[in-house]
């Protein structure tokens, strides 16, 4: 069994992929890899010679658990379809921000190369979402007096009952009947 830096990355990239293949809907790939992304190994407790070093290795595992992870995650969200300009908003935020942590851990170590790849990573990222969210709807309030149905709902909002499915995704709620009388929807 070969533990040489490049298999190990190898690895690193390999878990990364196949969380993301395993994935049914890139939004499940988005949270899993977020998970991945934030991972820091435990606290080497000896000060020996020994314990330092492999502090040093375990640093450098996560590092390359953690960048596979946010490249996947960059992936992820390249096929994310987001349903508004919220939405798009709020992966644009996840994504950046573990970017950011690793761009941050990065330029601390002096890895220069990776700081930069990174960097132009997270740019095409926000330019990427960005331009797909452009065209998308905004999200309004909805409040009604009390609980009404979906598609009673639907028609008062858009004048199309065939989107109260989307009105019981987007409330939460457990019966298309009962929709709760606030949540948010998209506005057009």
């Amino acid at each position: 069994m070969s533990t040489s830096p490049t298999d190990v990355a190898a690895a690193a990239q390999a878990l990364a992929a196949s969380l993301l293949a395993s994935a049914i809907d890139p939004a499940d790939g988005i949270r899993l890899l977020a998970q991945l992304a934030s991972f820091q190994p435990n606290q080497v407790t000896s000060s020996s010679v020994v314990g330092m070093s492999m502090a040093t290795m375990q640093s450098a595992c996560g590092d390359a658990f953690r960048r596979a992870a946010v490249v996947a995650l960059c992936r992820a969200a390249s096929t994310y379809q987001p349903a508004s300009t919220v939405d798009a908003a709020n992966v644009r935020s996840t994504v950046t921000q573990l970017l950011d942590q690793e761009i941050l851990i990065a330029g601390n170590q002096g890895e220069d190369n990776t700081f930069n790849a990174l960097r132009a990573l997270r740019a095409a990222v926000v330019q990427d979402l960005q331009t797909r969210a452009a065209g998308l709807p905004g999200v309004m309030t909805v409040n009604t007096a009390g609980p009404l149905p979906a598609p009673t709902l639907a028609q008062r909002l858009y004048a199309d009952p065939t989107r109260a499915d989307e009105l019981v995704t987007e409330s939460g709620a457990p019966h298309p009947a009962f929709l709760p009388p606030g949540f948010k929807a998209l506005s057009s």
